[in-house]
């Protein structure tokens, strides 16, 4: 009884970081929906635009003239540096990071809040229901398996678990904690797709185990609109190599040699018989990261 009155008496200020990308029509219907959840939650929200003049210029008209709302705008869009631009600008000790595209439930935000009055919870990954997608029962959601060789989302699932990183849709974590570990890492190579998330949630969860938290009531609904978003600007291939250069970087910066051998192991015949063009890069990718950890020494 005593916990469930503390946690309903857990009301901190949040701070809602929203990167957006040449969709100004796009994040304006997530704003109205957060100048709704505002009535009844403290918020502090940062929309980071990484458009183009004519969609900055777009939005920026239209832009709501409501407290506690900013709007800031970056020339060169980079995904981590936004990231990392909103929890270090935060006045709020808790960091919820949604896209621009998702639409956000009753439950969503004070879910993510609700969560932060176990002092063990460092971080939240929010379900996510992408069109088209179905609910599930997974009991694996946001595992890294083999040290990297499988990673496991599944964050349709409606069952409640710790995990290994978030959906980076739709996250949240304490500001302290992102100091501590650095923030998201601006070594990865644009266009990023999950590995900043991935990234960030093993090197929390490796220093706090069992530390972020599933909640499947935490819920958004993702709509993953075909234009805008980190597709501007880049072809199919960079998208196809900026992703293999930082899977490579990301397994040679996070696990040791050892690790590597036993991921080597488990990924090699499928990365040999499914994509093996892929494997230059990776390689690329993996000496990056090596190096990375050296430097930091």
């Amino acid at each position: 009884m005593a916990n469930r009155e503390k946690e309903a008496a857990y009301h901190p200020r949040i701070t809602v970081i929203i990167g957006t990308l040449n969709r100004p029509n796009v994040v304006l219907k997530l704003l109205e929906q957060l100048g709704n959840e505002s009535k009844r939650t403290d918020l502090e929200v940062f929309v980071i635009d990484q458009s183009d003049k004519p969609n900055y210029d777009i939005l920026r008209s239209h832009f709501p003239n409501r407290k506690g709302l900013a709007l800031t705008h970056f020339e060169t869009p980079n995904t981590c540096k936004y990231l990392n631009y909103g929890w270090q600008h935060a006045t709020s000790d808790l960091i919820l990071y949604l896209d621009d595209d998702v639409e956000i439930t009753e439950t969503t935000i004070p879910a993510h809040i609700s969560a932060y009055s176990n002092p063990e919870i460092m971080g939240v990954a929010g379900r996510v229901l992408n069109d088209g997608e179905q609910t599930t029962s997974e009991k694996q959601v946001g595992k890294i398996i083999w040290y990297g060789a499988i990673f496991k989302k599944n964050f349709s699932s409606e069952r409640q678990t710790f995990v290994d990183f978030p959906y980076g849709c739709n996250m949240s974590f304490r500001r302290e904690t992102l100091k501590e570990v650095g923030g998201f890492d601006e070594k990865l190579s644009p266009p990023i797709f999950s590995y900043n998330e991935v990234d960030v949630g093993l090197r929390i969860t490796k220093r706090w185990k069992n530390s972020i938290v599933f909640l499947p009531e935490a819920l958004v609904y993702h709509h993953r609109f075909h234009q805008g978003g980190t597709r501007n600007n880049f072809s199919s291939q960079n998208v196809v190599d900026g992703n293999n250069f930082n899977y490579g970087y990301f397994l040679g910066k996070n696990f040791s040699r050892i690790e590597n051998v036993l991921s080597l192991l488990r990924r090699l015949p499928y990365q040999l018989v499914k994509d093996p063009q892929a494997v230059p890069r990776i390689v690329k990718g993996f000496i990056a990261g090596k190096k990375s950890v050296q430097a930091s020494h």
